[in-house]
């Protein structure tokens, strides 16, 4: 039975690549079952933890919302969140269902993907024959894309895109760091590895996201540093002795001409955006009603607030934005005191060390997880990390500081007595 649930699961979240509306509605129905399943069995749902509550808090502010509008088209969120819900308890508490070797293959699988479709959509232009409901199915009908001459794959949208290929990207550096760090010889996928992260490279510039372009930048120099700090520090010198003595900043950054225009796009859409957290400040008026609350103000067609915080806020109120808020500050700080602790523990945890950063990074000039589809891949990757963290502090601790510490509670015993 357990074997039949894991493949289910990640059969769809194949499809969340290669056909990703098919995905979607596979993937959130695998996690409703889930938590169906686990009511039924009179399992818990952990939700005075961290993750359940949040989500269970944007249940509660989707359902007000909904209320509050008399919009019944509304309850389709709650119900996706319940998806979320159900997707992120699976992919922590089933020890056979998912391994984060298995995610990290998946991710570099459908990263190549949506680079090579990207190709021949910039050469050949739309992949679908024109037929909108295709395109919707298979991922490649733009949504919200406002420019030509874009890399938006099979993702809908070039900054979606863009935060799955980082993820792509982040997989294949810890795949590399890895492999240096493996005491067996594997030169042969050393080799394919960074071969694999050049398409997946020039995919990410070719989205034209500066935001998506800086954050790759930033993985290539924590891989760097990881690898050797003398050659980070040297390279990262020259690098930009060159770019400021030649110019050619222009030339590395997308849309370069447009970036101020863009600066001050975002600005009226976050001044905008507030105002709609401003007409409904307790419930938010959920994704699906952004785009007509912002109407109200300017007429542009905007779906979103451009700011994953802001986004949450204007979404689901400030019951679900203090939320996230407060799920964001505890990830933190289990992140921090996590890399802190078992550094010794590099190979181990070098996924999550370079996959996690991209979730807030790319929320900051945008809102990624807007998309299910984007969503979904966040929460697998929050859930496997969950799961991975009692089997690293269990071994993160060196034996001579067990042992310091064993000393101190036999001393302890000692003294009581």
């Amino acid at each position: 039975m357990a074997k039949k649930r894991v493949s289910f699961l990640e059969w769809g979240i194949l499809l969340l690549f290669f056909l990703p509306a098919a995905g979607i509605v596979w993937v959130i129905g695998a996690g409703i079952y889930h938590v169906g399943h686990r009511l039924l069995h009179r399992q818990p749902l952990f939700l005075r933890q961290p993750a359940p509550f949040f989500f269970l808090t944007l249940i509660f502010a989707s359902i007000g919302a909904c209320i509050q509008s008399w919009k019944p088209i509304y309850l389709l969120v709650p119900i996706m969140i319940l998806g979320y819900l159900g997707v992120y308890l699976y992919t922590r508490e089933e020890d056979t269902a998912w391994k984060s070797q298995n995610f990290r293959h998946i991710l570099i699988v459908g990263s190549l993907y949506m680079a090579i479709v990207g190709q021949i959509q910039l050469h050949k232009g739309y992949v679908y024959g024109g037929n909108w409901w295709l395109g919707i199915l298979i991922g490649m009908a733009p949504l919200g894309l406002e420019e030509s001459g874009r890399l938006f794959g099979s993702a809908y949208n070039p900054n979606f895109t863009a935060f799955i290929l980082l993820l792509g990207l982040a997989s294949l550096i810890a795949n590399i760091l890895q492999t240096i760090k493996s005491e067996k010889k594997q030169s042969l996928f050393f080799f394919l590895y960074i071969g694999l992260m050049f398409p997946i490279m020039l995919a990410i510039v070719q989205t034209g996201s500066r935001t998506g372009v800086a954050i790759m930048v930033l993985l290539l120099t924590l891989f760097a540093w990881k690898v050797s700090r003398l050659v980070a520090i040297t390279l990262g010198t020259v690098s930009c002795i060159l770019l400021a003595y030649t110019g050619t900043f222009s030339s590395i950054i997308p849309r370069f001409d447009s970036m101020v225009q863009s600066f001050e796009t975002r600005q009226t859409i976050w001044k905008y955006s507030i105002q709609v957290w401003n007409n409904s400040p307790f419930f938010g008026v959920t994704p699906l009603g952004f785009q007509q609350a912002y109407a109200a103000f300017e007429k542009t067609g905007i779906t979103h607030a451009h700011n994953l915080f802001l986004g949450f806020f204007c979404e689901y109120g400030v019951i679900g934005g203090t939320a996230f808020l407060l799920f964001t500050g505890s990830y933190l700080y289990k992140g921090i005191k996590l890399f802190v602790i078992s550094k010794w523990k590099e190979q181990q945890m070098a996924f999550f060390f370079f996959t996690l950063p991209v979730l807030p990074l790319t929320g900051i000039l945008d809102h990624p997880l807007i998309s299910p589809q984007t969503a979904l891949i966040a929460i697998m990757l929050l859930g496997s990390w969950e799961r991975a963290i009692p089997a690293v502090q269990h071994d993160s601790i060196p034996n001579s500081f067990q042992k310091s510490l064993l000393c101190k509670k036999q001393a302890e015993a000692a003294s009581i007595k």
